[in-house]
């Protein structure tokens, strides 16, 4: 009896010899994970004292006289947070043109057009020329053709100041034989230059935020995120600028598109009238048909020849074998 329960309890020893060998083998792993995780903790906690370090050293320009912000001094490291940094904006500038479109200047936009009839296009576009320049505008374009019984006609369009338009339009007016037609239009963008102007008041805002921000930012990570915020709203400054550079252009000069056009004139005899030039012409017309009819000769011969002799020989040959069996007959 004692072999037969010695026998029934090796197997016993040897299954709880290998769950104490697997157990200890789970306690070594998560020792090592345990181990791993706290060396991986130390190196990113040295290297964030090691960058903080460089910074305040002056490495990245950033020295420990910074000044401080939102009650953080100059030694201490700030993580960048987008949602608690993020800039808002400022209570003291308006958010829509139409708060302070009252209290500015208007800016509108004047077109005058003009169709006029003189007795000279290149003197009246001249003299158009001279007075935009008096005003202190400037010819934008201009261009004179000659017609077919010498008469002119052309355009021109000039830029003057927006206080002129009206003296400037009524001085063109007393240039012209007939005045054919007149337009003037105005279109009022003052809402929008003013709603233009708080937009960049508070782009402009925000930049120097993040400016602040950047100032006290200490790991590479939060630097190279303020810039991208950084220059996203320096392209927004830039592009609001070029739009209010427009607008102030538009507005502070008019723009006058004159059409002039000469009157006819009776003359004998007249400036194309040439004996000489016309018989020479029709010569030569005489010519070209000629030679474009022998032209046409010679293709319906080639071609037509070329597509008929297939047809020819066939006819040909279909009457020869009707002669034949006749004379069998």
């Amino acid at each position: 009896m004692e072999n037969l329960s010695s026998v029934a309890a090796k197997p016993r020893r040897k299954w709880l010899k290998v769950a104490a060998l697997i157990l200890i083998g789970i306690v070594l792993l998560i020792a090592v994970l345990i181990g791993a995780a706290v060396v991986r903790s130390g190196l990113r906690l040295s290297t964030a004292v090691s960058t903080s370090n460089i910074m305040t050293k002056g490495g990245l320009g950033l020295s420990a006289g910074a000044p401080q912000f939102a009650g953080i001094s100059a030694g201490e490291s700030v993580s960048y947070d987008e949602s608690a940094y993020a800039p808002a904006p400022p209570r003291d500038y308006p958010q829509t043109g139409g708060q302070t479109a009252a209290e500015v200047d208007q800016k509108i936009i004047k077109n005058g057009s003009l169709q006029m009839a003189v007795k000279s296009v290149s003197e009246s576009i001249d003299k158009i020329s001279a007075l935009a320049g008096q005003k202190h505008g400037f010819v934008q374009n201009s261009s004179v053709t000659e017609r077919g019984d010498g008469t002119h006609y052309g355009q021109i369009s000039v830029r003057v100041p927006a206080g002129d338009f009206e003296t400037a339009m009524n001085e063109i007016k007393a240039l012209a034989a007939v005045v054919k037609n007149e337009s003037a239009s105005g279109q009022d963008v003052t809402e929008q230059y003013t709603d233009l102007e708080a937009q960049l008041r508070n782009a402009q805002a925000q930049e120097q935020t993040y400016l602040k921000v950047l100032e006290k930012a200490y790991s590479v990570e939060d630097i190279l995120k303020v810039q991208q915020h950084l220059g996203q709203i320096r392209g927004t400054i830039e592009s609001l600028q070029g739009r209010l550079k427009y607008l102030e252009n538009m507005t502070s000069l008019s723009t006058i598109n004159v059409n002039l056009e000469e009157e006819p004139v009776v003359r004998l005899p007249t400036k194309e009238f040439r004996p000489g030039s016309a018989f020479k012409e029709a010569v030569q017309a005489l010519i070209a048909s000629a030679q474009k009819t022998l032209i046409a000769l010679i293709w319906i011969v080639i071609v037509g020849g070329g597509l008929l002799l297939p047809w020819l020989l066939l006819a040909l040959v279909v009457i020869l074998i009707i002669k034949r069996l006749r004379r069998k007959k």
